[in-house]
């Protein structure tokens, strides 16, 4: 149930970034939203979001078995608070004071590229703000629900924000909003997709507020500072907040990076990220959101046994779904990208948005191993190990791999907005090579051979999915260039790389694939089975 809510949720995501493409195309003025519309979701991983998802649930799970309902309510109420006050002091200060949060983003452009963003970005912005409130209440709900194993609620929220954002697209385009100037940043057409685009974060948390009390949640009012377990989690959450900080600087130097390239820069990387992330967030996420309960379940008992076993498991999933994603993702970036050539978004944009993908999509293995990590790692309540190896190799290698591949130094020119992607790859191996090694020395032994052997014949498989999918965009070359030609080939491609890739996969024994084609088969016949 829960991976097909979030299918769902990728799919309206996809008709979101669709009716964004119609709307907005690959522009300064897109550049401009995606900007303004980014630093709510940065601020609110900066204050609260890496809190709640490290620290909040182990916690609240450790007080619900060691002190009963009671007090872990209690604790939830005052966390709830106390990111509610320190969010919306940020939010009305965005709302107030726009310009040194947009500064943050696109420092690295020249005044003449800058003129042509940061006015539209800092109008939208003012409206956006507020937002980061509507995340951080939103992700506490979340949490509340899945320590409670209940799913349907966090998973299917974001299913109505992106409908109602579809809505707020459709209707800039429809009150005749223009892409082409700066015009468009105080007229009726952008106020609307601006109030649109805050009443669908509304939207996603309003949802899931019934289901949070239905499940027992006693909501009370109080900071409760001298609650040793709310001080407790502030303590612990110094590192993860400057893990946070780390990542905050480390996107604003891509954006900003990105902006030094074109004024496109931002937009091109935003519509290659919406792909990018697809396989992640429909198999990945919801994986490794059940793992991480688990994980922080057994860690709480402290049965290591059970937590790596799981651990392990979860690891092996991780490289099935994601390695045949990857190649055929990689396979297929061009028609992929040619779906979003509706409306403002242009057939010249295809090959810039084609090539950042295909990097980033090569890379895909390495950061879901790195979220994957991180979750293991909180659920211990360790949170030093990630800001210590965050820190040194985001500043050592991302950052520095940002300006060094977009702009260049010296007197090399880089490699443009590829050198994006590039960076970020690079960037997430190391992390995750790091990151087990160390997760390794602290837990012992967890089956590193047996993962190892799982990786080396799924990438083996999916090296000759990605084969087959290729192969059938080179043999259909009248179906390229239109989005309705694209779609078959991205259909016929996805269907035949991944079904090829798991085919060999269990030819070659990968346990993950064998146990996957038996519970589909299983499903299909039961549901076949109701049907007669």
């Amino acid at each position: 149930m829960m991976s097909t809510l979030t299918m769902l949720s990728r799919i309206t995501g996809f008709l979101r970034i669709w009716a964004t493409a119609f709307a907005l195309g690959a522009t300064g003025l897109m550049s401009a939203y995606s900007v303004a519309n980014n630093i709510p979701n940065m601020i609110f991983e900066l204050v609260a979001g890496g809190i709640i998802s490290s620290l909040f649930i182990p916690m609240f799970m450790e007080l619900r078995e060691q002190t009963g309902d009671d007090a872990a309510w209690a604790f939830s109420s005052r966390v709830f608070n106390l990111a509610l006050l320190c969010l919306g002091v940020i939010g009305v200060i965005g709302t107030i004071f726009p310009e040194p949060f947009i500064w943050t983003q696109t420092f690295r452009m020249s005044p003449q590229e800058a003129a042509k963003v940061v006015p539209a970005a800092t109008f939208f912005f003012r409206f956006f703000a507020l937002q980061v409130v509507l995340y951080g209440a939103g992700s506490i709900i979340s949490g509340l629900l899945n320590s409670r194993r209940q799913y349907f609620w966090p998973a299917v929220g974001p299913v109505f924000n992106n409908v109602v954002a579809i809505g707020a697209m459709l209707a800039f385009v429809a009150l005749g909003g223009d892409v082409s100037g700066q015009a468009t940043a105080a007229g009726p057409a952008a106020i609307v997709l601006a109030l649109g685009t805050t009443l669908a974060v509304f939207v996603m948390f309003a949802v899931q507020v019934p289901a949070v009390f239905k499940s027992g949640w006693k909501y009370s009012a109080g900071l409760g500072l001298r609650d040793p377990a709310v001080r407790r989690m502030l303590r612990l959450a110094i590192p993860t907040f400057i893990y946070v900080v780390t990542n905050l600087v480390a996107v604003s130097f891509r954006n900003s990076s990105a902006l030094a390239v074109s004024e496109k820069g931002v937009s091109v990387l935003t519509y290659a990220w919406v792909f990018y992330q697809l396989p992640y967030g429909i198999l990945a996420v919801a994986l490794a959101t059940a793992v991480f309960t688990e994980l922080s379940d057994s860690a709480g008992k402290t049965d290591m046994v059970a937590f790596k076993q799981t651990f392990a498991r979860g690891l092996r999933a991780t490289g099935v779904m994601m390695l045949p994603a990857s190649a055929v993702m990689v396979a297929l970036a061009v028609p992929l990208v040619t779906l979003y050539r509706v409306g403002a978004f242009t057939a010249e944009d295809i090959p810039l948005v084609a090539g950042a993908l295909r990097w980033w999509a090569a890379g895909l293995i390495f950061y879901a191993l790195t979220m994957f990590l991180l979750r293991t790692f909180y659920s211990l309540k360790d949170t030093k190990t990630p800001m210590w190896v965050n820190l040194a190799l985001t500043i050592g290698v991302q950052i520095t791999l940002y300006v060094v591949l977009s702009t260049g130094v010296g007197e090399w020119a880089g490699i443009g907005i590829n050198g994006i992607p590039m960076a970020d790859v690079a960037a997430y191996f190391c992390i995750s090579v790091t990151l087990g090694l160390l997760l390794r020395r602290r837990i012992g032994g967890f089956d590193s051979s047996g993962v190892t052997w799982t990786f080396a014949r799924m990438a083996f498989a999916s090296a000759i999915g990605g084969a087959a999918a290729w192969a059938i965009t080179w043999a259909s070359p009248g179906l390229a260039g239109n989005p309705g030609g694209a779609l078959i080939q991205v259909t016929l491609g996805g269907i035949v790389g991944l079904g090829i890739a798991f085919g060999v996969g269990r030819i070659l024994g990968v346990a993950e694939v064998a146990s996957g084609m038996t519970l589909a088969r299983r499903t299909i016949a039961r549901r076949f089975g109701r049907g007669a």
